[in-house]
């Protein structure tokens, strides 16, 4: 028989690899590959963070103070 278990947080994954030892089953743990845009998307937070954390990150009260920076040209 098998059992298939999706989009498991892997702080799970331990406890079911013991479950599967301790009923002498095979365990088999495959992890989503991260696809181009989600590489980018990871890159752009890692950046943004950084920015954050040296204080160089423009950031925005509201909608409407980013659309006045744009219609100013401060950005």
């Amino acid at each position: 028989m098998t059992l298939t278990i999706e989009n498991v947080k892997e702080e799970f994954v331990p406890t079911f690899k013991t479950l599967a030892k301790s009923l002498h089953a095979k365990c088999r743990v495959e992890k989503q590959k991260t696809t181009k845009f989600e590489k980018k998307l990871l890159k752009m937070k890692k950046e943004l963070e950084a920015e954050k954390s040296k204080g160089t990150a423009i950031i925005f009260e509201s909608h409407q103070d980013f659309k006045k920076a744009i219609e100013d040209g401060k950005i």
